[in-house]
């Protein structure tokens, strides 16, 4: 299909754009689907529409870039336009990193946000083939690293809670305590602070997932605890 669209009709426009947006939808879909369910913040339409955007932003500026050959003009730089879509997903990417008491979060959703666009640019640059084949290894990446993180470094990884609790006498703290101690939790920094009747612990602790899972629930079940809150 020629690139000179100024006198295409609806249905060339749709020839071109069409496929291109179904394959930006799948493989924005496709990576949105493996955070979703990981209930990360960025989940299938956040990465469906990161993904179409980078489409359609590449797509046009491949269009503007011909627009003016017919008239005896020269050819623009298509690139223009797409590495502006770099620089903006750095803004986008940094929303979603948080630091809470010396600990970063969502590192591994920005930098997904990060590759989901350069997926986008290679659907409007119209390689589906490389962009199917992105996106299917961004995936096994996403699970695989899990794999390795809970088999092999499971027992280094850190985590962070809060807690409310009603603890006037300090049993509630040393329950805390105890039940790091029986699911193999290391106590890396514990702080206190009042809120009326009640006080709101932060904990920061390091050992296995699967560990800190049965931590949370242990949680649930201890008296006079009223909120847990993972962060």
């Amino acid at each position: 299909m020629e690139l000179h669209s100024a006198n295409w009709d609806f249905w060339q426009l749709v020839q071109y754009f069409g496929p291109r947006v179904l394959f930006a939808v799948l493989c924005g879909g496709l990576v949105g689907l493996e955070r979703e369910l990981k209930n990360k913040p960025a989940g299938i339409k956040t990465n469906i529409l990161i993904c179409l955007g980078a489409t359609l932003y590449t797509s046009v500026s491949i269009l503007l870039s011909g627009a003016n050959t017919g008239s005896g003009g020269q050819y623009g730089d298509p690139s223009r336009i797409a590495a502006q879509i770099v620089s903006g997903i750095g803004f986008l990417g940094g929303g979603t990193i948080i630091q809470a008491r010396g600990t970063i979060l969502g590192l591994t959703t920005a930098a997904t946000i990060w590759v989901v666009a350069a997926i986008g640019i290679c659907v409007g640059l119209g390689h589906w083939d490389i962009a199917v084949a992105s996106s299917v290894i961004v995936v096994v990446v996403l699970v695989a690293t899990n794999f390795f993180e809970d088999r092999i470094l499971g027992r280094s990884l850190t985590f962070a809670c809060e807690i409310l609790v009603d603890d006037p006498d300090g049993q509630v703290r040393q329950s805390i305590t105890d039940s790091l101690s029986q699911n193999d939790l290391i106590l890396d920094d514990f702080d206190i602070e009042s809120r009326d009747k009640l006080s709101k612990l932060t904990v920061k602790y390091s050992g296995h997932r699967n560990n800190h899972k049965k931590f949370i629930l242990q949680l649930w079940s201890r008296p006079g605890i009223r909120e847990v809150k993972q962060v």
